[in-house]
């Protein structure tokens, strides 16, 4: 059923909210002036008058056929229109699929929105955007488990402390520039303490910094896991990505880390981080491995991954946590034969299929650097399965994935003032 909609009186108050009668606003025809303001009749019951001598005006703008506007323009509004295009393109190229930073210098202070957060420093001391990183792990982690950290042997601290030590003692022990910052290439310390804030910051500001995920990142005991976990959320948002945390609470079922979805291609996958544990490395309690006393098996991570029984067709982040020279001869195209065999023990024990359908292998090596060691490349190795259990509808969106994962390491440097200054 549909209603009669009551006709409008010409005396009575325009239905735009202006305050005048309608006669004078928009019952005035096609004959009323444009933008020539009717004389301000009393406002309607419950708004006050405007302030500052403003008042509240009529819907007049006016449309023009796109025949009638000067080419030069329309030459200019397309120019700006591809030059804003070209440079978010760039950006998305650099970054992923990201939004990008927001910032303002306020009565000296540069404020960056993070999230839901807004985060300030002094301006003098933050000409980066790496500026901010350095100082938004504390801000996130809290004064108490930093002050705890730094009263422990530098051994003994987290590995992000000891990142941070490290790396901030390193870029102090430079020469400044003419202008007072500081350039260097980075140290693997310094690289690894970076990586892990942007990819922090990445999160929070694109989705939700899940609080069980912060707290296991503040345990050495939890962070290596933790950390890789936090990569897969990174890289999945970086390739344009929806998150979706399961209920960790619900003890009825094992969970994968999260589902992702594909905003452009609506296509969702289950994702799974392992990564291999190594005595002496991030965290983990006793003394290094030679590397030629590395293990090399990682059959048992992917079989833990494959039973939980994923709602969506599956991908693997799998970090391998070798020195650079390691990785150098393992995590190459064409796969190596180890991993391959590996593959194929999987695939036979579920009928010829593959219940993974993106690997990607990683290798971030800069915590087996020296303190002063510049930070070594890192590796990645992706296989998409060309038998898999359950069908990928747009493959696309998987190699998106790839290719997000290879932007790891790339970080804005530029802070410019996003949305004004004061």
């Amino acid at each position: 059923m549909f209603a009669k909609k009551a006709k409008i009186g010409r005396n009575d108050p325009c239905p735009c909210g202006s305050g005048r009668k309608y006669k004078r606003c928009h019952g005035g025809g096609p004959s009323a002036p444009p933008g020539k303001a009717a004389p301000q009749d009393s406002p309607p019951a419950g708004i006050g008058k405007p302030q500052l001598g403003a008042r509240a005006a009529p819907l007049n703008a006016k449309m023009v056929p796109a025949s009638q506007v000067p080419p030069e323009v329309v030459e200019r509004a397309l120019r700006s229109f591809q030059e804003q295009q070209r440079k978010e393109a760039e950006r998305v190229s650099k970054f992923g699929h990201v939004r990008p930073e927001i910032s303002c210098d306020f009565h000296g202070y540069k404020m960056v929105a993070v999230g839901g957060k807004l985060l300030y420093k002094a301006a003098d001391k933050c000409k980066f955007f790496t500026d901010i990183l350095i100082d938004y792990v504390p801000m996130l982690f809290g004064r108490d488990w930093f002050e705890q950290e730094i009263a422990k042997q530098p051994g003994a601290r987290h590995p992000v402390m000891q990142w941070r030590v490290k790396g901030m003692n390193f870029m102090n022990s430079q020469a400044p520039q003419p202008d007072g910052t500081y350039s260097a290439q980075p140290t693997g310390p310094l690289f690894a303490y970076m990586t892990f804030a942007y990819d922090l910051y990445v999160v929070e500001h694109n989705a939700r910094l899940d609080a069980r995920l912060l707290e296991r990142l503040k345990r050495a005991d939890q962070f290596q896991g933790a950390r890789h976990e936090l990569f897969a959320e990174a890289t999945c948002l970086r390739a344009g990505y929806a998150i979706q945390h399961e209920n960790e609470a619900d003890g009825s079922t094992r969970h994968v880390e999260f589902v992702a979805t594909h905003k452009t291609t609506g296509q969702s996958v289950s994702v799974e981080a392992k990564s291999k544990h190594r005595p002496g490395v991030l965290g983990q309690p006793g003394a290094r491995q030679g590397a030629n006393a590395l293990d090399l098996p990682f059959g048992k991570l992917l079989n833990d991954a494959i039973a939980k029984n994923a709602p969506h067709p599956l991908v693997v982040f799998l970090d391998m946590n070798m020195p650079f020279a390691t990785a150098q001869r393992f995590l190459v195209a064409p796969p190596h034969r180890f991993i391959l065999r590996t593959l194929d023990r999987i695939r036979s024990r579920h009928s010829g299929r593959d219940p993974i359908n993106l690997l990607v292998m990683t290798n971030h090596p800069q915590h087996y650097t020296r303190d002063e060691e510049i930070a070594p490349s890192p590796h990645l190795l992706s296989i998409i399965s060309a038998v898999p259990q359950k069908p990928v509808l747009r493959p696309d969106a998987l190699a998106a994935l790839h290719q997000a994962a290879n932007l790891y390491g790339n970080i804005p440097q530029e802070l410019s003032a996003s949305f004004g200054q004061t």
